[in-house]
């Protein structure tokens, strides 16, 4: 084999590889929505990863998932997220019996037949092959080894009332061996992450019209915030063996990733700052400003769908505000 005809089988090589990055996801959608479900709250549980990996890590897709619903249906439905219910088995057919949701729903007047779970797994699969390296003589030089990582995903919307699975999405995204990381690092799995949020967003889409709200949302308190996810995440215990360098790192990765193209300015500000959400901008007249950080709602941690549950929740809900002047004060939301 000469080495033109060598180099010409490495760069088909990479062009198939390319070919399968740059693919998109293909996505397969089973709906069995009754024209009569009506639903007042979704639950999005934890993210089962099929392979090894920090807690933290199935919490924040998670979260990033309810960050999708937010941005699609906010005012149509009451939205929980991973960390403010208990699933003590997240793939049970009986998803009332394996979580305490049912107790989570009760204050906001929701009964077990008027809410969803949504839940999305993962699994990571390696296609590896070898070939044999030759020289212009023929020679045998060695052996290459090319790897293609593709993830598989499934976000499912089950009605844990009647048991029944009423939407299921599936798809699958290759991992682009070429990008360049725009993110220091905070993504270690971009593609899968893209992926459900994908999918999310057409489960969502399959939901149009039995999503229905317990009451007509009051205006929002804020239109834009970020996440300071220190507590939600309990990175404490991992923070706690590293160096003070790479304990910065981890909590400005996991801050980037929480605010997708958040500036590094206010990143950097922000990271240095106690959990809970910083209002970036609000409407005129609300109780909430720019500058201000909301770090508890009802004594308990502040994710961002707590804050949007205040516009459909019953009863008003007492905020603990950290004013843009350092003043902490009580407030009621709405």
């Amino acid at each position: 084999m000469t080495r033109t005809s060598l180099l010409a089988r490495t760069a088909l090589g990479l062009v198939a590889l390319v070919a399968l990055a740059c693919r998109g996801p293909s996505l397969q959608v089973k709906h069995d929505v009754p024209a009569d479900l009506g639903v007042a709250a979704v639950v999005v549980y934890p993210v089962v990863l099929r392979w090894e990996a920090p807690a933290w890590r199935a919490v924040e897709v998670s979260q990033r998932l309810v960050d999708v619903a937010l941005a699609e249906a906010s005012a149509e439905a009451l939205f929980f997220g991973p960390t403010e219910v208990r699933v003590y088995s997240p793939e049970a057919d009986d998803a009332w019996a394996a979580s305490d949701a049912v107790a989570v729903l009760a204050p906001y007047g929701v009964r077990p037949e008027g809410a969803l779970v949504l839940r999305a797994r993962a699994e990571r699969r390696v296609q590896a092959g070898q070939r044999e390296m030759l020289d212009s003589r023929g020679r045998s030089v060695g052996q290459s080894v090319n790897e293609a990582v593709v993830y598989l995903g499934t976000v499912e919307v089950l009605h844990p009332a009647s048991r029944t699975v009423v939407l299921e999405v599936s798809g699958e995204a290759p991992a682009d061996p070429f990008a360049v990381a725009t993110d220091d690092g905070a993504d270690p799995t971009p593609e899968l992450t893209g992926l459900l949020e994908t999918l999310t967003r057409e489960a969502l889409k399959g939901l149009s019209g039995t999503l229905k709200p317990p009451r007509a949302p009051s205006p929002p308190v804020a239109t834009s915030v970020a996440w300071l996810p220190w507590e939600t995440l309990e990175l404490g215990p991992e923070l706690a063996g590293r160096d003070v360098l790479d304990a910065e790192v981890l909590r400005q990765q996991r801050l980037r990733f929480a605010n997708p193209g958040l500036e590094p300015a206010l990143l950097d500000a922000l990271a240095r700052q106690p959990a809970g959400l910083y209002v970036r901008e609000a409407p005129p007249g609300a109780k909430l400003a720019a500058g201000d950080q909301v770090l508890s709602l009802d004594g308990r941690p502040a994710p961002p769908q707590a804050l949007a549950r205040t516009r459909l929740a019953p009863l008003p809900v007492e905020a603990r505000v950290r004013k843009a002047s350092g003043q902490i004060v009580s407030l009621l939301l709405p």
